[in-house]
């Protein structure tokens, strides 16, 4: 039997043909999404009857759209980080393994970060659009030098947060559920309450896996405990955060500005989008060239050592069958 390999992640091999040259050469036949954008579940679901491997972005995976691939589906290769949309448990279940490429989009995202912080702070969109407009109006912003940012999740990529916002002389503090006191002495972070993040910081920027302990974590009434005058940026997912209590905070001008790359609703329509001091994205903080080319072509790498019995990374591995348990948290 032939091996069939499915893309519902969009884009996937337009930019290179090394990630679907390396399936086919691995004796996989390989079809991309017709559709050209992020799927329906329904979708989805059409076109899994015959499929092996599910090369999988962020479009929604529940149980009803992964079991119209039963009994052939044997592997759901997310291209990317996030478990959330994906049932997990079901995949367990039924055998499927789950792999995942975390490494791959971060430093794309670090990078974004510090691009929406100094865009938003200095206003630098804002400017843009005005002298587009014909009009030269200079606008005067924060100095990040010596601030404290908060970084709330300090994860791969908060990490990487932190390393630089060093280099820009910031004070950094941190809250995690798991703290890496010797990491964080090294790098000169110190770890903090939730609250005390949220009063301190003149920046918070999020990096959290979207669970059941992290969804609406930034409530209103936490929202509301920011210091007076401070930013948010959020790059992790938008479940996250109040986006209605967001919304109110910048108009009542308690809060600065926010950057977002993410939100509940995707593509996103919603009143943040008429707020000059909000600097929007459209889900875009792993889209650098070199980013994605990583993320498919581990993706890639993941499906054919699964289907070739050879180890995968550890780093890779959220559930492989005869695992008692999943290597990740993503409840």
């Amino acid at each position: 039997m032939s091996l069939n390999a499915q893309c519902s992640s969009w884009p996937y091999g337009l930019s290179s043909s090394d990630p679907v040259d390396l399936l086919r050469a691995n004796g996989f036949a390989v079809r991309v999404s017709p559709h050209s954008r992020k799927h329906t579940p329904s979708e989805t679901a059409a076109l899994l009857g015959d499929v092996d491997v599910l090369l999988a972005g962020t479009e929604p995976l529940p149980a009803s759209v992964l079991a119209a691939g039963l009994p052939r589906l044997k592997h759901v290769a997310r291209v990317g980080v996030g478990l959330d949309g994906l049932d997990v448990d079901f995949c367990m279940r039924n055998g499927i393994a789950v792999t995942y490429t975390p490494e791959a989009p971060a430093r794309s995202v670090v990078e974004q970060v510090f691009a929406l912080l100094i865009g938003v702070s200095r206003r630098l969109v804002e400017g843009h659009e005005n002298l587009r407009q014909g009009k030269w109006t200079r606008h005067t912003g924060v100095l990040w030098d010596g601030k404290t940012l908060g970084i709330l999740g300090c994860g791969r990529i908060g990490r990487q947060v932190a390393v630089i916002a060093k280099a820009f002389r910031m004070e950094v503090i941190a809250h995690d559920i798991v703290e890496d006191h010797a990491w964080a002495k090294a790098v000169g972070v110190t770890y903090v309450s939730l609250d005390e993040l949220l009063e301190r910081s003149l920046a918070i920027t999020v990096h959290l896996p979207l669970t059941q302990l992290t969804e609406d974590i930034l409530s209103a009434e936490r929202l509301a405990r920011m210091r007076k005058g401070s930013y948010l940026i959020n790059t992790c997912r938008g479940e996250v955060l109040d986006e209605d209590a967001l919304h109110r905070l910048l108009v009542s001008g308690h809060l600065a500005g926010a950057a977002l790359d993410v939100f509940r609703q995707e593509p996103y329509r919603g009143p943040l989008a008429s707020l000059p001091n909000v600097f929007l994205c459209a889900h875009q903080g792993s889209c650098s060239h070199d980013g994605r080319y990583a993320m498919e072509m581990q993706s890639a790498e993941n499906a054919v050592a699964f289907a070739t019995g050879k180890p995968i990374q550890p780093e890779r591995i959220v559930w492989l069958p005869g695992m008692s348990a999943p290597a990740v948290e993503f409840r």
